[in-house]
């Protein structure tokens, strides 16, 4: 028998008779969406081509330009997929979508939210308060923005046929942490899924005291360029980054960041024993995933976390945007059919943890965080002294410190100044570098080529077998300041025969009221990583004074210097978690 084609009048024919089934089965959308005429279901491809018509396709509908009112009266923008629908009184599982930091949710999420009707999902996407033509001041998570996602949910569930009792918030980035937020404090939300979000924004603003220069500047401009800041915001934002901002002030806006903070809301969110599912990217400068390992290492429910290659957001946008086979969000759809729709799917059964190994496309799974799989690999530093000729070996030495297996039995220091940057660095142009390395274009330096008077670097022998690093690894040193205002930048590197090094991951720490010439313990937590540094390379540090990333403790032209000081009785230690 042959089948008509569908442009042929027969086909057509057919299609029509085939809309007609459809338009029956869905007219209960019909309250938001409006059936095709004859002529729009001939000519019907995508929702994005025609917004507001049942699907002759699918069922679903797709409604780009709505207006929400807040609870105090802010108009947010918002967008609304809709799916099949087979009776007037059928319920969804639904999903509240808060946009990203300057970006417009009428757009940003409309490939997955399409894939989510099409599985079944109401779902709605919203331009945060205060951006483009969501009416409002942008004032970071702040309460008004956290209830902003409950009015969004109260408009679904007055107008749109949803399940209240399934119902999920989600986001990237700014909204990745306004759904963890919505998800401690109101009780409708039944899980989150928060990707390339933050938990405890001061620790992302101001690292271990280490104003995020890169990131804060294009957080700001990119605030001011497309929404309107509340006065305090960017106020707030230059005060991290000038060096001369007190102790007092800084004491202010790290109150001012908690309510902000998702880990501020555990307590809540155990007590409902609420489902967590994380996405975070290793090569994260934004929002490193260090903050949210610690958050997620204190949630009690059903848990889960990705960490991917990438930068800010990268893992996550072709699966938001475009709708394309993406591991995140892959998983993500696996979480909310688990919870929202009750499938026994695995996902929460599965190991908590998985990471996907730097340059590669490899994956491995830990069952919790921190993994008990993983063992600490603990090496010493010992210092390069000053630069001379050793008889013993017949060779030069000063050049550079050790890293051993064995205890430092060494008592020298090693000092570095800021007179400028070293070759180690974060990436030579920001952001594009780390990019760079999700598609496998590492970060390289000559360690040779470190500044002896700037920079100090130190090296451990050949490895006999593969290092598989798999978390945080952490310096843990003895310094003595010259002044009160100090930094100093870690870099760890993957190092072969020649000096050649990759880098691995890097870690900053700054004083701003050290006691000058006071020695003090000086730990350094490098952003967490999975990789795999080969048998015959070996491990190298290198300290300087200085990155790209973030803002000097001091001002143009001031000087300072760190010494880093051995003694046995004091070991200055690396510690890489390994598998």
């Amino acid at each position: 028998m042959r089948i008509p084609s569908l442009l042929s009048l027969p086909g057509i024919a057919l299609r029509l008779g085939l809309l007609g089934l459809c338009l029956a089965s869905t007219a209960a959308n019909a309250e938001l969406c409006r059936s095709a005429t004859a002529a729009e279901a001939a000519s019907y491809s995508t929702p994005m081509q025609s917004p507001g018509i049942v699907s002759p396709i699918d069922g679903t509908c797709w409604i780009p330009a709505m207006t929400i009112t807040s609870f105090d009266g802010t108009k947010l923008a918002a967008n609304l997929f809709l799916p099949k629908r087979s009776s007037s009184d059928q319920k969804f599982p639904a999903i509240v979508m808060i946009a990203s930091w300057a970006a417009p949710g009428r757009v940003e999420y409309v490939g997955q939210q399409q894939k989510l009707a099409q599985d079944g999902y109401v779902v709605v996407s919203y331009t945060a308060r205060g951006f483009y033509l969501s009416e409002g001041l942008v004032d970071v998570a702040a309460p008004e923005d956290v209830r902003d996602v409950s009015s969004v949910l109260d408009w679904l569930q007055a107008n749109a046929p949803i399940d209240i009792n399934n119902v999920a918030a989600s986001g990237i980035s700014y909204g990745a942490g306004l759904s963890l937020i919505a998800l401690g404090q109101d009780p409708r939300f039944k899980t989150a899924v928060a990707l390339s979000g933050w938990a405890t924004l001061a620790d992302q603003l101001y690292t271990a005291g280490s104003p995020n220069l890169t990131w804060a500047t294009i957080l700001g401009l990119a605030g001011s360029v497309t929404g309107r800041p509340a006065p305090e915001v960017n106020q707030n934002i230059l005060a991290l980054l000038d060096p001369n901002t007190s102790a007092a002030k800084i004491a202010d806006i790290t109150t001012w960041a908690k309510p902000r903070s998702p880990s501020s809301y555990i307590a809540a969110i155990n007590q409902r024993n609420a489902p967590v599912f994380f996405s975070k990217n290793f090569q994260d400068d934004m929002f490193t995933p260090n903050s949210s390992l610690a958050m997620f290492s204190t949630l009690t429910g059903p848990k889960k976390m990705l960490l991917n290659a990438g930068i800010h957001a990268s893992a996550e946008i072709p699966g938001a945007l475009l709708g394309v086979a993406n591991y995140p969000y892959d998983q993500a759809h696996r979480w909310f059919n688990r919870f929202l729709k009750g499938e026994k799917n695995g996902v929460d059964t599965e190991p908590k943890v998985t990471m996907q190994i730097k340059f590669t496309n490899r994956y491995e799974s830990f069952s919790n965080w921190p993994a008990p799989e993983l063992g600490n690999q603990t090496y010493y530093l010992g210092p390069r002294g000053p630069i001379r000729f050793d008889l013993s070996c017949f060779c030069g030495k000063g050049d550079k410190g050790t890293i051993s297996a064995s205890l430092n039995k060494t008592t020298d220091s090693d000092l570095i100044q800021n007179f400028f940057d070293t070759t180690a660095t974060s990436g030579l142009i920001p952001i594009l570098s780390t990019l760079g390395e999700t598609v496998n274009i590492p970060v390289i330096n000559s360690l040779p080529t470190v500044s002896l008077a700037a920079g100090v670097r130190y090296e451990a022998p050949a490895l006999l077998a593969t290092q598989k690093i798999r978390g945080i690894p952490k310096l843990n040193l003895r310094v003595t300041p010259s002044q009160a205002r100090a930094q100093v930048v870690a870099y760890l590197y993957d190092v072969d025969a020649i000096g050649t090094g990759i880098l691995i991951t890097h870690g900053a720490t700054t004083l701003h009221w050290a006691a000058p010439g006071q020695t003090i313990d000086f730990p350094i937590e490098f952003s967490a990583t999975a990789y795999d540094v080969p048998a015959g390379h070996h491990i190298g540090v290198v300290l300087d004074t200085a990155d790209s990333l973030y803002a000097s403790p001091v001002n143009p032209g001031e000087r300072f210097g760190v010494r880093f000081e051995f003694n046995p009785n004091q070991q200055s230690t690396l510690t890489l978690p390994t598998l």
